[in-house]
């Protein structure tokens, strides 16, 4: 989607800056983040983060989950977050399979359970900075490390700490094994520091494939799982909001299959059926085979939270998602805010429907009503309709 940009974002005070020269000592919440940008060269940029302010509360800057049971705003999360400072150093991706005491220590970081001080110096003094884009969470200025440690013995999570130690375990595994106790934002900076996997594939991975491979393993085990159940016995129907985030959620009783639109709708659209920016991805029963290139990582994060709501009613579907982006988005999060919209979306009252005419004049008027826009286009090009329209059922022969 496009990148937001919003006039409050420059007026964002980086308090973190006021504070310190090149020394400090912060909490790291804990969290690490790993840079993409020399990743082509086989390296990359391992980040431990930490807040200057309210260190008993330092887990609060990399929590979504509190974020929304709390109704932060977006302009709350990217003020907190823009306090985050990146305290980071150039590695080599195959260097976890090493002795490498700055690596062991942000693995550490990542493992543990509650934040760890930590005493940073750097190269030079900060320079005032927000890092935002669709796929990470928003976080402050960087500044390469000259010296850092913990001023304190790091609390290690046992069950991460078991699966860190066992080499013959595959990361796809690890992953499935802590998923029931460790939220998924967590388990990518887990893999993105190189703490799980067959030994001899362990390596750093930029935090933005992690998250996306998360995603993607979880989402892959449940959908192993719905495909055990029954079909739905009716078309349902969600439609809600997350920060501008609106989402149409249809559901058509059928074998497990998935479409996702996203589109953005300007202020002033000058007619309903105008046309918008939309990108658009789908998968068979089968699955994909390749990278979701046109919608990235939001297909991943959206079909996670759809396939949890399957798992919950053990039930298969034919599910079409339709993701309308407003200007309430007025800064970009990452895609914790699509998981926590489709989440949100699908705990909302949803509507039941005997045929799908019935459904999809619903989901018409709905979406002309809210957001005065024109679905037709979009379901007229959605290949799961047409697959769905076209394909003779077995039931038909009886």
């Amino acid at each position: 989607m496009p990148k937001n940009k919003s006039p409050w974002i420059q007026d964002i005070k980086i308090k973190a800056l006021d504070l310190i020269s090149t020394d400090y000592t912060g909490n790291s919440p804990p969290t690490v983040f790993v840079g993409s940008k020399y990743i082509h060269l086989k390296k990359a940029n391992v980040g431990i983060m930490s807040p200057l302010e309210n260190k008993e509360e330092a887990w609060k800057y990399d929590n979504p989950y509190y974020w929304y049971n709390n109704s932060y705003d977006i302009k709350k999360i990217v003020e907190l977050r823009a306090n985050l400072i990146n305290a980071r150093k150039k590695q080599g991706i195959f260097d976890v399979r090493n002795s490498n005491k700055f690596l062991e220590l942000a693995q550490e970081i990542a493992m543990s359970f509650r934040p760890t001080t930590i005493d940073v110096q750097l190269e030079k003094k900060l320079i005032p900075k927000i890092n935002m884009d669709s796929i990470h969470l928003p976080f402050g200025p960087s500044g390469n490390i000259k010296k850092i440690e913990a001023t304190e013995n790091i609390k290690v999570n046992q069950k991460i700490e078991k699966v860190f130690y066992d080499h013959d375990l595959k990361a796809a595994d690890a992953i499935i094994d802590l998923k029931s106790s460790i939220p998924e934002y967590q388990l990518s900076q887990l893999l993105s520091i190189g703490i799980m996997g067959l030994k001899k594939n362990r390596k750093l991975v930029p935090t933005r494939f992690g998250i996306t491979a998360v995603d993607d393993i979880i989402s892959k085990n449940s959908i192993n799982e719905v495909k055990n159940y029954n079909s739905i016995h009716n078309y349902r129907l969600y439609f809600g909001n997350y920060f501008g985030n609106h989402y149409l959620i249809l559901m058509f009783p059928d074998v497990w299959s998935y479409e996702l639109f996203e589109s953005s709708i300007p202020d002033n659209l000058p007619r309903p059926d105008s046309d918008v920016y939309t990108a658009t991805d789908y998968e068979n029963y089968y699955g994909r085979k390749y990278y979701a290139d046109n919608t990235v990582g939001g297909y991943y994060a959206a079909r996670l939270s759809l396939l949890e709501e399957l798992k919950k009613l053990r039930s298969q579907a034919s599910c079409l998602l339709l993701r309308y982006v407003t200007s309430e988005y007025s800064a970009p999060l990452g895609v914790f805010v699509v998981r926590q919209a489709v989440r949100k979306v699908l705990v909302s009252e949803k509507y039941e429907f005997n045929s799908k005419k019935e459904m999809l004049d619903f989901a018409r008027n709905l979406v002309l009503t809210k957001l005065r826009y024109d679905i037709n286009a979009q379901l007229k090009n959605s290949i799961l309709l047409n697959k769905f329209n076209s394909q003779t059922k077995l039931n038909n022969f009886f």
